[in-house]
């Protein structure tokens, strides 16, 4: 045949008049397996893109930041905040009195992950986070990794102070976000004892709604002077919330809320009454009058102020 042809039957396997494809090309020198789709042909340090880039946690909680790096070779892994560029971890060294950072890594079982553990997170440690591979003489390359340190936040719906008929249901509505994970636990605080509402009293009852946003509501039926006082909201994992219910007994919340001046404003009137009667010559019915209403006042005011 032609040249062209012969140089072309030359690149293949030529077997009883059947042309065969060339084998599958051997593994590169050295080599254990071929490339991954997305390392180079270049057999030097590259980054595995699976591990995750934005890590969340809870305050106190562990945080773990990975980084799995191939063809390392006898380069240097290291983990460095960025915020302050400190250098937080070097090959197997951790360089940061911060006893609560740490570095997980098995060099006997030739691992290829470094794991950046962060003990006990705090708000203050949320930020970019770097694992850097020492490429020298160029610069090191990197794989950012963000964390995000949430503080759960429990918060009771409606004000701080309520006012509720004797006889009526207390309805108070908890709401706990900013919370990756829902509350394993829930608990109801009436005066720092804990609500027991499992005891066969049906009027109270709680109904819990977990999820992203998980809503706890605490009802009390035929609220009486013993419902008096705070209840708090307490998740695990979260901060507490608390407001705190006044029984009516017939007397009005702005009666109740402004008794205490009211009862400071009559002490002065009284007060005032009795240096006039001191200070002023009157004749003796008046004054025996005037005593009378004073008397009859002060009755009346200790039997109207209601201390809350």
């Amino acid at each position: 045949g032609s040249p062209a042809c012969s140089k072309f039957m030359s690149a293949n396997s030529y077997a009883n008049g059947v042309v065969r494809a060339p084998a599958e090309p051997p593994l590169p020198p050295g080599g254990d397996r071929r490339p991954l789709p997305w390392e180079p042909n270049s057999p030097g340090p590259m980054f595995d893109p699976s591990p995750p880039q934005n890590v969340t946690a809870l305050k106190d909680d562990i945080a773990y930041l990975h980084c799995i790096v191939h063809n390392r070779g006898n380069k240097t892994v290291s983990w460095i905040r960025v915020s302050d560029l400190h250098i937080l971890t070097v090959a197997q060294y951790t360089y940061t009195a911060d006893d609560r950072f740490e570095v997980i890594h098995s060099p006997d079982s030739n691992s290829q992950s470094w794991v950046l553990k962060i003990n006990s997170v705090q708000p203050r440690d949320s930020g970019r986070y770097e694992c850097q591979v020492n490429t020298h003489p160029t610069d090191p390359i990197t794989f950012p990794v963000y964390l995000f340190v949430f503080v759960p936040m429990a918060r009771i719906l409606g004000s701080a102070e309520r006012y509720v008929d004797r006889g009526s249901t207390i309805n108070l509505t908890c709401i706990i976000n900013f919370n990756p994970e829902s509350p394993t636990e829930n608990f109801w605080f009436h005066n720092n004892k804990v609500i027991n509402y499992d005891n066969r009293d049906s009027r109270v009852s709680v109904i819990t709604d977990r999820g992203s946003v998980t809503k706890t509501i605490l009802l009390i039926h035929d609220a009486h002077d013993a419902a008096t006082g705070t209840y708090s909201c307490v998740p695990s994992l979260s901060t507490t919330a608390s407001v705190r219910i006044h029984i009516l007994n017939g007397e009005t919340p702005a009666a109740m809320q402004t008794n205490g001046a009211s009862g400071t404003v009559r002490i002065l009137r009284w007060w005032q009454f009795l240096d006039v009667l001191t200070t002023t010559t009157v004749p003796a019915t008046a004054a025996a009058a005037a005593a009378a209403a004073v008397l009859s006042y002060t009755l009346t005011f200790h039997h109207t102020f209601v201390p809350i």
